[in-house]
């Protein structure tokens, strides 16, 4: 492909031209503004298909810059410059936007000082409609197509290659309703973003699936009938998709074996779910897997991940009450936890699930 071909010379020449890039179009910069979050992409519907909240701007220059974003506007109030500012003060991705009239280049570099390039993309427009948009990253590229009708995307085909390797092309179907909404985003079976009824605030959503997550916890604990002597059972989840949580089982054999090997230490393996000898990944039906799928979506598009945490440690709550309906063989310190995979807020969901143990374990945690 012609397109791609010059786009991989431009990467290429894109390493040593940084600072000729950043100086060319940061002279167009009038003004400048922060915000909490990105709050621009060219990709049509970009945050509905990822499940990403938006930033919200912010009215002057934060102290703390780091996690922030910065956008520099030209005369036409468009964005030209982003910078994405990580956890580590003081560095940032940067991404310029050449703007044509039918198209526009966009060249993003790391945060490294020797400022790395990361990929170069090129958005082609016909009548103000974007019609292609090619990537060119360090391993290979990708080819986006889109087609209309009535006005409205309705599809887009991916076409990509990665180390010399294509890989099998994806479409995306779009579809909007009467008023000119976006509905859905599906790619086969598969929706990556269903527009919420209206009839269902998230209030009411977060009940139902409240409902969902304790049954099947109960359910799942029930049907596991775990014949070995528990310390613990653990609830855990994973940020990208935190419904439904998964179910660990801490045993005692483990237990003993991890403390007779590694002493103080073992903490961080008795407190780790993935190690355990014993788990169970609930699968739902598939209407609750679609109840989950637009929670989860929701939850990502307004920033609500706390709201997702304080609902499984009360279903944690509840499953403790009822504990004894399990028949389950445990050991005197037998608790009921709940945390990410990666133990970050293990301690302060522990207090909340079992604040009468949390002076005696607070030490035993990580």
């Amino acid at each position: 492909m012609k397109n791609i071909e010059q786009l991989k010379e431009t990467f290429s020449t894109a390493q040593k031209n940084y600072k000729t890039i950043k100086k060319s179009i940061e002279k167009y910069v009038v003004s400048w503004f922060w915000a909490t979050d990105s709050i621009f992409d060219l990709e049509p519907f970009y945050f509905e298909q990822n499940r990403f909240s938006k930033g919200r701007i912010k009215k002057a220059e934060p102290i703390k810059k780091e996690n922030q974003y910065q956008y520099g506007i030209d005369a036409n109030k468009e964005i030209i410059v982003e910078r994405q500012f990580t956890g580590l003060k003081g560095l940032f991705y940067e991404t310029f936007y050449i703007r044509e009239k039918d198209k526009i280049e966009s060249y993003r570099y790391d945060y490294s000082p020797e400022k790395k390039i990361d990929n170069v993309k090129s958005f082609n427009y016909e009548n103000s409609r974007l019609n292609t948009c090619y990537i060119v990253v360090k391993n290979g590229w990708i080819k986006y197509s889109y087609n209309y009708q009535n006005g409205k995307l309705s599809t887009k085909l991916m076409q990509r290659i990665y180390d010399k390797k294509e890989v099998p092309d994806r479409i995306f179907d779009y579809a909007f309703n009467e008023i000119g909404e976006l509905q859905s985003i599906k790619e086969k079976e598969h929706f990556h973003y269903n527009k919420p009824d209206k009839k269902i605030s998230y209030k009411k959503l977060t009940e139902l699936v409240f409902e969902k997550i304790l049954s099947l916890l109960k359910k799942n604990i029930s049907d596991c009938n775990m014949q070995e002597k528990l310390y613990c059972i653990y609830v855990y989840y994973y940020h990208e998709v935190m419904i439904p949580p998964s179910i660990g089982f801490g045993t005692q054999a483990d237990r003993e074996e991890w403390i007779n090997e590694k002493g103080e230490g073992s903490k961080w393996i008795i407190w780790n779910p993935i190690d355990y000898s014993h788990m169970i990944e609930i699968e739902p039906d598939v209407e609750t897997q679609n109840l989950f799928k637009l929670y989860n979506q929701e939850t990502s598009l307004n920033n609500k991940e706390n709201n997702t945490i304080k609902m499984i440690v009360e279903c944690c709550k509840k499953i403790k009450e009822i504990i004894s309906e399990f028949d389950l063989i445990k050991t005197d310190d037998f608790v009921i936890v709940a945390s990410d995979y990666e133990q970050g807020d293990l301690k302060k969901n522990f207090k909340l699930i079992n604040p009468e143990l949390y002076d005696e374990y607070k030490n035993k945690l990580v």
